[in-house]
């Protein structure tokens, strides 16, 4: 890989923050000091609550007025994950923006190795987890999730790659012009292109609390992963179409060469013609899901609402204490996103 060089005007860090009180001060405690020696000119950190319903935002706000190299975007509700990172990532400034969550699963310390990567002409930098600290279940469905996305995804999604990453401005400023309501950043990541190397790091344990990714949001996750990068779905129903379309006429030509040679022993029973109804009607049932979940994402897509809205925004940039114009901010992300 050929050594470009790194614009180093400023560092974005953005941390999607939801009920974090817990881990909140150690963050602060190790993240400026894992960045502060990287040779950037200026450092800004954002702190995006997804609708945090503990402390988290006071704590925030205290961190804001220590430190004006952080902001803090508070979100009007729980949008989800993904939607805070892609608000945080519009409102980042910096010519390199690094993705980090605010449950110290991805060590701060790590961030070094990503921006030495994109030193030596990398565009991209990904955290790829070579050791998860949690429970077996959990690493099992992680495991199986990653692999089915990459089995099934039309472009390359990096085993094992979450959103901890580093970025070149061009990369950021391709991802924001995408069009997406439903956003599977590590999709997108990949699928802008540009220059992309993993490094392997060790994913912690949480510092405190418990895990805010349920399983119920991990199947929402694999949903817009597969619906949003696959057409598999779609080529799996065209063919089981066709295979139970072969199967019927199969079985009808065998019931009338049957008729014909031993009429005596025909069935006349009709149990397998309500068994057939049963299934065939299953089939259809499914079908019509997986096409009404296109159909859904079509809708959404063409409602053309934000994926979030920000309620406020707490900064010390207009002066000591002082917060920007929460109103003023929102519009900007919503056209951004219309």
């Amino acid at each position: 890989m050929s050594r470009r060089g790194l614009d180093r005007a400023m560092l974005s860090v953005v941390v999607p923050v939801y009920d974090e009180e817990e881990a909140l001060p150690e963050l602060e405690k190790r993240l400026a000091g894992a960045v502060e020696g990287l040779g950037f000119e200026r450092l800004e950190f954002l702190l995006v609550s997804d609708g945090s319903g503990d402390g988290s935002e006071e704590i925030i706000r205290a961190m804001v007025a220590r430190d004006p190299r952080y902001r803090g975007v508070f979100l009007s509700r729980n949008f989800g994950h993904q939607a805070a990172i892609a608000t945080g990532l519009g409102m980042a400034k910096g010519s390199v923006v690094a993705i980090i969550d605010g449950d110290l699963q991805d060590p701060p310390e790590a961030i070094a190795a990503l921006v030495e990567t994109l030193d030596r002409g990398a565009d991209v930098a990904y955290g790829v987890r070579t050791r998860r600290k949690e429970s077996l279940p959990a690493r099992m469905a992680y495991a199986t999730f990653y692999r089915l996305l990459r089995a099934v995804s039309a472009i390359e999604i990096p085993l094992d790659s979450g959103d901890f990453c580093c970025l070149r401005r061009p990369v950021v400023d391709a991802m924001l012009a995408l069009p997406e309501q439903r956003r599977f950043l590590r999709g997108l990541r990949a699928w802008v292109g540009f220059r992309q190397v993993g490094v392997p790091y060790e994913r912690a344990a949480r510092h405190a609390g418990a895990p805010k990714y349920t399983l119920r949001k991990l199947i929402a996750l694999a949903y817009d992963g597969l619906f949003s990068f696959s057409s598999l779905p779609i080529r799996v129903m065209q063919l089981a179409g066709f295979v139970l379309s072969a199967l019927a006429i199969g079985i009808a030509i065998f019931y009338i060469i049957w008729s014909f040679l031993a009429p005596e022993r025909f069935p006349s029973g009709f149990a397998s013609l309500i068994v057939s109804i049963w299934f065939f009607a299953g089939v259809q049932l499914l079908c019509l899901g997986i096409v009404g979940e296109y159909v859904v994402r079509t809708c959404d897509e063409a409602r053309g609402r934000p994926q979030a809205i920000v309620r406020e925004v707490v900064a010390r940039s207009a002066g000591e204490g002082e917060r920007d114009d929460p109103e003023s901010i929102t519009s900007a992300r919503t056209d951004h996103h219309a």
